[in-house]
């Protein structure tokens, strides 16, 4: 068991529009004045009776030569599933496995087993279930395989023994081999073992993840139906399922499927952009042995068209690539056969720099006593961002200081900052500054060695003591050790998202005609008080806790799935939504990155959601309900993470007053399953109670579930920070509180007062607290909060 669970199947079952079984006609109605008895529920048949189909022979084209390595699930600590009669699945994982073992063998086919007792990979140094799995995946893949296969026998998380189906996962996102072969060998166990019950399912188990070849994982039964388990302990029954194995394998290596024999690059187009050295446009060929009718080509995970011809396969980039590393995939297909293995293809273009560009961005003037920025952007010949930490450039400046300096390049762009100096002459003024940029760096091509171009762009007239210079500059701080503020997210890699701030905390910003300067919100940061000093200061959010991480937010329901409806006809699934928009709004102020499985209410399948998580790259999984179930902090049975998210999620709602107590306990929802991220089912709430759906409806409580869920995550992150709760009241001039209220906290987080007006916040950062008030009825507008409590020192809270 690797933990499917029925809830999964269910789940699965529900939007896919069909029920999990047979249906059972309804019973008719008790006569008058008799007592009812709920019917005994029946168990679904065992199965494991007698192969319908024959097996294959020994013939040498079918299997001779195949790799093939098969990982009996659970082990040594890791029993796996029980059944009731003390069976465990370590056990008949291992049966199975080694008569399929000889049965692979005896036709032909080298096999590998990760184990072939009763162990597991446990080491003094890790002894955790992610390190048991790491070793199988590795031992599987130093093999090279032509299959990896997981055999699996299942259970029920909820404890009922009247379950029975037949699963087989196949590797997500393999669409070709891995999907042919789940299909071949899900056929093969439904036909022979004779199950009612059946799912062929995309997979992201860590052994099956984590495998280089088409990878499966098998549940056929469920050990925890007391029929299965009796049938489970004979021979004939572990020889029956690994034959079927063996029926479903044997077909799909026989499939016609074509084979990609070279794929490679060719030499990179010499022309670039305006005739100039390039290289960015570099040309893969393929070829491919065995008919086939589609090809998939990407280039960095992006999908191009190529050119096929017969068995040959030809692409020439369009636009330049940047130099550096880059990946090339390709796969092809025979429709209605097979899928070749995906082939992946690593080149490195390296291009030699062509031009230096210098400039100053956001700084029209030259401005006294303040820095200037200069940019020294180092390209190549298509006009891209060199991939060059090595390179280094000279500055030399008149009427500025430092005269002489040398530059840095990383990720394509040096920076340089300088104040001007008085020119000679009896009467001392700032004059224009003048700057020469070189490099010792040249290239050679057909044409000879050159020095690269250098284009300098120029100052506008000098600001000199002008009142109404309209623009400042100067480097920000980060508090509370008033350092400067350096590599802020958005402030990186050759293209930068923000163009205020650059990576070194230096700050270009515009003055209106009153000689105020407004700083925008950086996300990560919030403004350290209320000082207006320049330049800005600013104080990481949950010191930075959140910053940079990727977080997917899946919202539960949608479409026709409702996720649950309240008694005045409140959809749970709307609530959910609200509840994730508030939450991505707080956690892109933090500096996370945020990717919602769906953004309205549209029906949106289980595994869908979970693929657009894994392209995200998480680390951190979060499905939002309101169930019609009491409120829970759900987490994978064998996720460690899962269950510490769960208990950070508990202590932050009962410190904020959400709820006196939060279970944390298993579940096995299909998301938290397949995600390779650590996943959390959150449901604090109960959609179908009259009394939670008014408090959910009520003001301001689906914010202040958002902001509980914020705080756990940033706890999460940083486990050792001991953040203590702190409240304030919202207030009008007559000193009603005001229900609803919405405020900001640091120009950043937006919170929302509850029906008694008060705010609810955990104090994640050191300082003092500006709290703005976006209720025009609340008095005062700004109130400054000290660094302890929520004492104002500019007005009554």
């Amino acid at each position: 068991m690797v933990v499917t669970a029925l809830a999964a199947a269910l789940a699965l079952a529900t939007l896919a529009g069909c029920a999990p079984g047979p249906a059972t006609p309804p019973r008719p109605a008790a006569p008058p004045g008799t007592r009812s008895t709920p019917p005994a529920r029946t168990r679904p048949a065992a199965g494991y009776v007698a192969r319908r189909d024959s097996l294959p022979p020994a013939d040498p084209l079918l299997l001779e030569g195949r790799r093939v390595v098969i990982d009996p699930g659970h082990g040594g600590y890791f029993k796996g599933a029980l059944g009731v009669g003390g069976l465990t699945e370590a056990e008949v994982n291992l049966g199975v496995a080694l008569v399929l073992d000889t049965l692979l063998t005896e036709r032909g086919a080298a096999v590998l087993l990760t184990r072939t007792s009763d162990r597991d990979y446990l080491t003094p140094a890790d002894s955790s279930l992610k390190g048991d799995l790491a070793e199988r995946t590795r031992r599987g893949n130093a093999f090279a395989p032509d299959l990896f296969i997981s055999i699996h026998h299942n259970a029920d998380p909820g404890g009922a023994h009247d379950v029975n189906e037949t699963q087989t996962y196949y590797q997500l996102g393999d669409d070709g081999p891995a999907y042919d072969a789940g299909t071949d060998v899900h056929r093969a166990l439904v036909r022979n073992l004779g199950i009612a019950g059946q799912r062929l399912l995309p997979g992201n188990y860590a052994v099956v993840r984590g495998s280089e070849a088409p990878a499966l994982l098998t549940e056929s039964s469920y050990l925890t139906n007391p029929d299965v388990e009796a049938k489970l302990r004979t021979p004939q029954a572990r020889r029956l399922e690994a034959e079927a194995l063996l029926i479903g394998i044997t077909r799909y290596f026989a499939r016609p499927a074509p084979v990609i024999e070279r794929f490679a690059v060719a030499r990179a187009s010499p022309q670039g952009a305006e005739g100039s050295p390039g290289g960015g446009f570099p040309v893969l060929t393929a070829r491919v042995r065995g008919g086939f009718d589609e090809a998939t080509l990407r280039i960095d995970d992006e999908r191009v068209a190529p050119l096929v011809m017969d068995d040959s396969i030809y692409w020439q980039a369009q636009n330049a690539l940047p130099s550096g590393p880059h990946t090339a995939t390709l796969s092809v297909r025979l429709a209605g056969e097979g899928s070749s293995r995906a082939s992946t293809l690593a080149f490195r273009l390296a291009k030699p720099l062509a031009r230096l560009v210098a400039d100053f961005p956001g700084q029209p003037m030259w401005s006294v006593g303040s820095p200037i920025g200069l940019r020294v952007r180092a390209l190549d010949g298509d006009g891209l961002p060199l991939a060059s930490d090595t390179l280094a450039v000279h500055v030399r400046a008149r009427h500025a200081m430092p005269a002489d300096t040398v530059l840095e390049v990383r990720d394509g762009v040096a920076w340089g900052y300088f104040r001007g100096t008085p020119g000679s002459g009896r009467r001392a003024k700032l004059q224009n500054p003048d700057f020469r940029v070189s490099t010792t760096q040249r290239f050679h091509d057909e044409a000879g060695t050159h020095a690269p171009d250098v284009v300098v762009a120029g100052l506008g007239r000098i600001a000199g003591s002008d009142p109404l210079a309209p623009w400042r500059t100067g480097f920000a701080h980060a508090m509370p050790g008033d350092t400067a503020l350096r590599d802020a997210p958005g402030t990186g890699g050759p293209a930068p998202v923000i163009a205020w701030l650059n990576r070194d905390g230096f700050v270009a910003l515009g003055e209106d005609a009153l000689r105020r300067t407004r700083t925008p919100r950086l996300a990560g940061f919030r403004a350290w008080g209320a000082d207006s000093v320049w330049p800005p200061r600013f104080v990481a959010i949950a010191g930075g806790a959140l910053a940079g991480r990727h977080i997917v937010l899946d919202p539960e329901g949608g479409g026709d799935d409702t996720g649950g409806v309240g008694p005045s006809s409140t959809r749970a699934a709307t609530l959910n939504l609200e509840v994730a928009h508030a939450l991505a709004g707080m956690l892109t102020a933090a500096g996370a990155e945020v990717l919602l499985t769906r953004d309205g209410d549209a029906a949106v399948s289980e595994v869908e959601r979970v693929q657009r998580g894994e392209a995200f790259h998480p680390v951190r999984y979060l499905r939002i309900g309101h169930a019609a179930a009491p409120p829970v902090a759900g987490h994978y049975f064998s996720s460690g993470g899962g269950k510490r998210w769960g208990l950070h999620l508990a202590g932050t709602c009962v410190a904020l007053g959400l709820t006196d107590s939060l279970p944390v306990m298993e579940v096995a929802k299909y998301a938290l399953t397949q995600t390779s991220a650590t996943a959390l089912y959150a449901s604090l709430a109960r959609v179908d109670s009259a009394a939670s759906e008014a408090r959910l409806l009520a003001p301001g409580t689906l914010r202040r579930e958002a902001y509980a869920l914020f705080a756990a995550l940033a706890a999460d992150f940083a486990p050792e920070s001991r953040w203590e709760t702190d409240s304030f009241i919202v207030r009008d001039a007559a000193g009603a509180p005001l229900p609803g209220a919405l405020v900001t906290l640091g120009g950043a987080l937006v919170l929302q007062a509850g029906p008694d007006g008060v705010v609810r916040f955990m104090r994640t950062e050191p300082g003092p607290l500006e709290v703005g008030m976006l209720d025009p009825r609340a008095t005062p507008r700004r109130l400054l909060l000290d660094s302890t409590s929520a004492r104002s020192s500019s007005g009554a809270h």
